[in-house]
């Protein structure tokens, strides 16, 4: 399980996490900027869902690696 979890956060540190889960929030807003004003599409309902999926892709992973060995990386 913890082989596992270090692959998928592939040695990333916690302000490496952090800078990329930015980027790609930033990325959604500007999606779903082009899609209500482009697109003329709501898509707000789907963002929060969106949002929990990065943030738990990104520091979760982090998080259980911090706990379970000592160093979050």
């Amino acid at each position: 399980m913890l082989r596992k979890l270090q692959e998928l956060n592939q040695d990333r540190t916690l302000l490496a996490n952090a800078g990329m889960c930015f980027c790609v929030i930033a990325m959604l807003g500007l999606g779903n900027l082009v899609c209500r004003f482009v697109l003329h599409t709501d898509m707000s309902y789907l963002m929060p869902w969106l949002l929990v999926g990065v943030v738990s892709y990104f520091f979760l992973p982090c998080l259980i690696l911090w706990i379970a060995t000592g160093k979050p990386s």
